[in-house]
């Protein structure tokens, strides 16, 4: 894990946007890169902006010629390599009766990685989130702030969601070539350039 709080010190970072420009410009390549030698098979990574968010998305492996028997390649699921940006409230109001159709029933979808997942939001509806790309299997007592491990999490995002013009971001940490990560690495910063970073399990 990055020491976030030290790259605002040794590249003179002085407020949030010069804070969000330094991510989009240095941060994000490093994700990237760093999601490579951990995935060690990917589609094409872009980068993206989707309702004000930068999103980092491996669109997995759609180069396969169906048409050739001899084409190996794998088609690997697409997936979220990183988010970020400055929480805001233009909130989309078809959000959550968009996301209960996103992809079909969660306990069935969700079944290969086990009974406890939500539809979960990298960037949380509440801050601005969007749906689609932002979207991922998230375990339910992590999403729902139950538990111990799962309280934490709650309490940043709405830290995130009360202070808009907070620099927020979700990085999910992958042990395999689903889209369902182990862990969540989220964080924010304040606008007094105070970094709360945690890292959450997923599986």
């Amino acid at each position: 894990m990055y020491n976030y709080q030290q790259l605002i010190k040794e590249f003179n970072i002085k407020s949030i946007p010069e804070l969000h420009r330094f991510f989009f410009e240095e941060i994000a390549y490093d994700w990237m890169n760093e999601y490579k030698k951990m995935s060690g098979k990917h589609g094409v990574i872009t980068l993206q902006n989707f309702w004000g968010y930068a999103f980092i998305i491996d669109d997995g492996n759609q180069l396969r010629d169906t048409a050739r028997e001899n084409d190996k390649r794998e088609i690997l699921e697409g997936r979220t390599v990183a988010a970020f940006g400055i929480s805001n409230t233009n909130i989309n109001q078809t959000n959550r009766k968009t996301m209960r159709s996103w992809i079909g029933k969660t306990s069935k979808v969700f079944a290969p990685y086990g009974p406890n997942y939500d539809k979960g939001h990298f960037i949380a509806h509440g801050f601005g989130g969007p749906i689609d790309v932002n979207l991922f299997p998230q375990r339910r007592d992590i999403n729902r702030g139950w538990y111990e491990e799962g309280k934490p999490y709650r309490q940043m995002e709405r830290y995130v969601a009360a202070n808009p013009g907070t620099f927020v971001f979700s990085r999910p940490i992958y042990n395999d070539l689903s889209f369902c990560p182990q862990m969540i690495e989220f964080g924010y910063c304040t606008t007094d350039l105070n970094f709360t970073v945690r890292q959450f399990p997923n599986r």
